[in-house]
């Protein structure tokens, strides 16, 4: 294998360089236009880029014509170094039409319909960093999901390379996926280990990493990076020129008295602060919870045995809990439950506050499971009013949009993050609560109700459902999506099953019981499907399970007892270690996906089911 590790390098950068190469040749050229520039476009550009008034009229006149709210400029004379972080970061091929695409460029200046950053709460108007861009350009593509694009605009010239500003725009636009940072060195780690075995191929390999920028951005494609001819030596001594631009950078910083990394010093005090919150609550985590019960919440049975006993796996939160199964009915839930306190302490920086962007993050990636959700619906009817519960940002609304583009789409949730979900156009109208409290307000004005990843987190799930049949109008539909707790890797994995995600699952209700109290409320299941609604990686996400039990990422809220130096110094190693074991997961992960999705062997089950008139 180790004498195979160039050979697989090489080959890994020429099919690398031929993706790279294509999503650049893919790129737009804006063309030169006499219009002026439309007073409602506002451009944001980057200290030390230039932007040219030929160049501001033929941005507008491209985003006028091609519709857009928010074009991202790239300068033709990127470096490239810069011109590959833009074909990594950006699919051209996909970006305007995929709703759940990050927004992502080139970061050197930016053109936005005024009335987008008025929505959007963007003021200033110059004086921007590279870094800062990357925020602006998250935030507006998430405001204009299917109006964001980006094209080269020749008379932009870029601002002057700087390795250590580089890097920071690299760590942010990479904040929920670090491993993305260190994939550029894994062609070095490769040739390094194989030059041991084969000095020859290994050669090969790193004159195919020296000389591959000419390979993507020579010729016919619509950039012309200024430093293509020296670029082999700027890889060579790229490390070089990294400590002395971070040097310089930080020399400048202190003489202007500023942090040097202003990010770093903003997620710093985000982190006092949150860790101070979470301090003041310590001596309470006790009270958090109820008394132990001794029926079974779903059909009153006292024949009750422990299912599982598990930490906060999940966030590292403090606290043990217990899972008891119903022998009678088969309902799983947590015992004793947690307090509506408990929920608040332990649903808090879940998928809001502290990690906010990375939940984001995780749950755009889920859009291929919410397209299978919208089109699940397509054989029975043509939904007018679409209601999301539990909805969060939005995010299943989004990707729906695309499917049913006349369908009002309205979300509810208990937090505020519904609200950032209407400010964004995700969702049109915006319900805060629980369906079962505002189910008489909403009565009948929906012929569609969705539930995914909401039914298991609420204290009375049965009331929930009242809810619903209240909500829906006669002939509507509800969909509902639960984890099947009866699979086998909910039996097998025990407590490393992340489905169980303790405690902020409360109820795991088998697919029988369901369709039972469904009926019995006048729904008709129309479609069951387990294999479709199958979530992949159980096994991979139990490796992780077990890592971030043993040594934790360091977190504002984590035990002193958990998070201390001894942890914290065996995560590196211990993930160095891990990655075999992590690319086996994967393999037999994607190996068993066809035995998981027969039957009811999978791990998540969905149900539709209409209300008879």
């Amino acid at each position: 294998m180790l004498l195979l590790l160039p050979m697989l390098v090489s080959v890994g950068l020429i099919l690398n360089g031929i993706r790279l190469r294509g999503r650049l040749r893919r790129l737009d050229t804006v063309a030169a236009s006499g219009r002026p520039v439309d007073p409602a476009h506002v451009f944001l550009v980057a200290e030390g880029v230039r932007l040219s008034d030929a160049a501001r009229r033929a941005a507008s006149n491209h985003a006028r014509r091609e519709r857009l709210l928010v074009l991202d400029l790239v300068p033709a004379d990127l470096t490239v170094e810069r011109a590959l972080d833009v074909a990594r970061m950006v699919d051209t091929r996909t970006y305007r039409a995929d709703r759940s695409a990050p927004g992502r460029g080139a970061f050197q200046a930016l053109l936005a319909h005024a009335d987008l950053l008025d929505r959007v709460g963007i003021t200033q108007r110059e004086g921007f960093s590279p870094v800062e861009l990357v925020d602006i350009t998250t935030r507006l593509k998430r405001h204009a999901p299917a109006a964001t694009d980006l094209a080269v605009v020749p008379g932009l010239q870029a601002a002057r390379d700087d390795a250590a500003m580089r890097v920071r725009v690299q760590q942010r636009a990479y904040a929920c996926t670090p491993a993305s940072l260190y994939m550029p060195y894994a062609p070095h780690i490769g040739t390094f280990i194989g030059a041991q075995i084969n000095h020859h191929v290994a050669l090969v390999a790193t004159a195919l990493f020296w000389f591959q920028p000419f390979f993507v951005c020579a010729g016919r494609v619509p950039l012309a990076p200024r430093d293509l001819i020296r670029s082999p030596i700027v890889r060579i001594l790229g490390l070089v020129i990294f400590i002395v631009h971070s040097a310089r950078a930080g020399r400048r910083a202190k003489a202007a008295g500023l942090p040097a990394d202003p990010a770093k010093e903003q997620a710093r005090r985000r982190r006092q602060e949150t860790a101070a919150w979470y301090a003041a609550r310590a001596r309470h985590v006790g009270r958090l919870r109820e008394a132990t019960s001794a029926e079974c919440p779903w059909c009153g049975s006292v024949e009750l045995a422990v299912r599982v006993r598990s930490r906060d796996l999940e966030m590292g939160k403090p606290g043990r809990f217990r899972l008891d199964g119903c022998a009678a009915c088969g309902h799983v839930f947590l015992n004793p439950m947690i307090t509506p306190d408990g929920q608040d302490y332990y649903e808090r920086d879940w998928r809001d506050g502290f990690a906010a962007e990375i939940a984001e993050h995780t749950r755009a990636r889920a859009a291929a499971a919410d397209r299978a959700r919208a089109e699940l619906l397509r054989p029975y009817t043509t939904p007018r009013a679409w209601l999301d519960v539990g909805t969060g940002y939005g995010h299943f609304c989004n990707v729906a949009r695309a499917h049913w583009p006349a369908t009002v789409f309205g979300g509810l949730d208990l937090t505020d993050t519904v609200d950032d979900a209407h400010r964004r156009g995700w969702v049109d109208t915006a319900h805060r609560g629980e369906l079962s409290q505002v189910a008489d307000d909403l009565a009948g004005r929906y012929d569609v109700i969705s539930m995914f990843g909401y039914l298991e987190r609420t204290r009375y799930p049965s009331e929930e459902l009242d809810g619903a049949v209240k909500a829906l109008a006669p002939g509507g539909y509800l969909m509902i999506e639960l984890p099947n707790v009866d699979c086998p890797a909910a039996r097998r994995l025990r407590a490393y099953w992340s489905g169980w995600d303790v405690p902020r699952r409360l109820h795991f209700i088998p697919a029988d019981n369901l369709l039972a109290a469904l009926e019995d409320r006048g729904l008709r299941p129309v479609a069951v499907q387990f294999g479709p609604a199958l979530r992949p990686g159980d096994l991979t996400r139990a490796l992780g399970l077990l890592i971030e039990r043993v040594a934790p990422r360091r977190r504002p809220w984590l035990d002193p007892a958990r998070g201390g130096p001894g942890p914290r110094l065996l995560r590196v190693p211990l993930l160095l270690a891990s990655i075999g074991p992590f690319l086996l997961a994967a393999v037999l992960d994607r190996a068993s996906r066809s035995w998981q999705t027969q039957g009811q062997r999978s791990n998540t089950y969905r149900v539709l089911a209409r209300k008879e008139s």
